[in-house]
């Protein structure tokens, strides 16, 4: 393959010499109009339309079928657009593309059962096996939108060319990570507006699952963090022994938090967790600064939840939420994105942009913001859809839920309701 057949681009092929994916997992040329519009579609499937049918199907409502189905249209349309494009070529064997057959083989699946299920075939050995299709139909719907954002995430990597070779590590590291906290900070706040009940039915504080968590995570991490066999180096060592205070810090967690009883262990190890990261020995000279503003942004939703939790959370009242409630879930959220904005590739990139760190953290916290409101307005419209929490309690008003009859239907593992 000649330079002048590179520089004029070659449209889409797997057929590509090796040596064009030296430093980096995509070519030079421009994206594309065919690539924008299968990034458009699939941001919108995935993102957006995924996510709202879901709870449209949790809330049993009638618009559920539509939006799954203009989802699935969308998602087929962006699956050819990305076997028709120009332009930019992409090193054949990146995760964007092997992760694509999960993504569509869930979307297939839950596409069959979802079709199955509105056909109401209960008589015999079908009546018998629908409670588990319906079952496996909802763990699906919950999990498609989580695929499609892992998908998304790769897509981000791949058409930008980073985590490639000697960087797939740290970009492991980060986006994983990041993504954890923006996760924890979406369970949060879907804790605080609609979980109080859910939890105080099973006996169980959110600390009590956020310590197992923690403990497991830390095993892993201790034994997975350093490749064995080999040469211990500084990162090796960071990250081992923040793996063994995450078990040691969890168990601690368990134990306070047994009964039902909150407790401040897991707000203390999330401290903890961002002065370690404000003290890694970084390579790239904005680096640090970036770290350090993810570092007081992560101190600050480990502090605010210590300071609610103490101060703020009242035992049973779920109505009625603090403006001081959403600090701990949106401090979470925006400090995941700061993390997985923070790779040596992506800040090495500013440089040679002239981005400074300050308008680039803008961004990303920009971004954190979208995710957040995003996620309040589905589980807000879930809400209104069920009638929630007057369905808990048709009492006008309530500050308090007796413990053997609080629920949340949310959370619950209900079967799917025939429609009427």
């Amino acid at each position: 393959m000649s330079e002048h057949e590179h520089e004029h681009g070659m449209g889409h092929t797997h057929d590509l010499d090796p040596a064009l994916f030296n430093n980096s997992a995509a070519t030079d040329e421009p994206i594309g109009l065919i690539m924008t519009l299968h990034i458009a579609f699939m941001v919108a499937a995935f993102g957006v339309l995924y996510p709202l049918g879901m709870v449209l199907g949790l809330a049993k409502n009638k618009w559920h079928v539509p939006v799954q189905i203009l989802g699935t249209l969308l998602f087929v349309i962006g699956i050819f657009l990305a076997h028709a494009h120009d332009g930019r070529n992409y090193e054949p064997h990146i995760a964007h593309r092997w992760f694509a057959d999960i993504v569509i083989w869930s979307v297939s699946s839950q596409l069959v059962l979802g079709v199955y299920l509105r056909l109401h075939l209960e008589t015999g050995f079908q009546g018998k096996i629908r409670p588990a299709l319906t079952k496996v139909h909802k763990i699906l719907g919950a999990a498609i939108p989580v695929i499609g954002y892992v998908q998304i995430v790769l897509g981000v990597i791949a058409s930008l060319g980073f985590c490639y070779g000697e960087s797939t590590g740290q970009c492991l590291a980060h986006f994983i990570m990041g993504s954890s906290f923006v996760a924890y900070g979406i369970l949060l706040l879907l804790s605080l507006r609609v979980g109080g009940p859910w939890l105080l039915s099973n006996g169980k504080s959110q600390e009590w699952y956020d310590s197992w968590v923690i403990m497991v995570w830390g095993i892993v991490n201790t034994f997975t963090e350093h490749r064995w066999g080999h040469e211990w180096n500084h990162g090796d060592y960071q990250h081992t022994s923040m793996g063994i205070i995450w078990w040691a810090a969890g168990i601690v967690g368990v134990i306070l938090s047994r009964n039902g009883q909150r407790s401040v262990i897991p707000s203390v190890l999330i401290i903890l967790t961002a002065a370690a990261f404000q003290g890694h020995a970084q390579h790239v000279p904005n680096s640090g600064a970036i770290h350090s503003y993810f570092g007081y942004m992560l101190m600050a939703g480990g502090l605010s939840r210590i300071i609610e939790i103490c101060f703020v959370w009242k035992q049973g009242q779920f109505k009625e939420i603090s403006p001081w409630q959403y600090i701990p879930p949106l401090t979470l959220t925006l400090s995941g994105l700061l993390f997985m904005g923070s790779t040596e590739q992506q800040l090495a990139y500013l440089t040679v942009m002239g981005v400074d760190v300050s308008s680039y953290s803008n961004i990303l916290l920009s971004f954190g913001f979208i995710v957040f409101a995003f996620a309040f307005s589905l589980i807000y419209l879930w809400e209104k859809l069920t009638d929630y929490p007057n369905t808990l309690q048709k009492n006008g008003g309530y500050t308090e839920v007796n413990d053997t009859e609080a629920s949340s239907s949310f959370l619950d593992d209900e079967d799917e309701l025939k429609d009427t």
